[in-house]
């Protein structure tokens, strides 16, 4: 039961970290566009992955959503292996 406890909580834990760092991405986003490039809130402005990225931009979109959740997983697995005594 502790080791199904330490598995869905870890899995909890890489989700939300994933949930807050999209939240996160997309704020700073907002920011950047109005204060830093001043778009304003009824302009469209579209994002391209391959100049953020470079030529390896599957690997960034793909990489670094999944480096977020891998580290949120340890990270979860890590308090709660010490929370949870058997």
């Amino acid at each position: 039961m502790r080791w199904v406890l330490l598995f869905l909580g870890s899995l909890a834990t890489g989700v939300l970290t994933i949930v807050l760092s999209l939240a996160l991405l997309f704020v700073s986003l907002s920011i950047y566009g109005r204060y830093v490039l001043g778009i304003g809130s009824n302009e469209a402005v579209g994002w391209d992955p391959v100049s953020l990225f470079g030529r390896y931009w599957k690997l960034g979109v793909i990489g670094i959503p999944l480096l977020i959740f891998g580290l949120g997983c340890s990270l979860g697995f890590w308090f709660l292996s010490k929370r949870l005594h058997p």
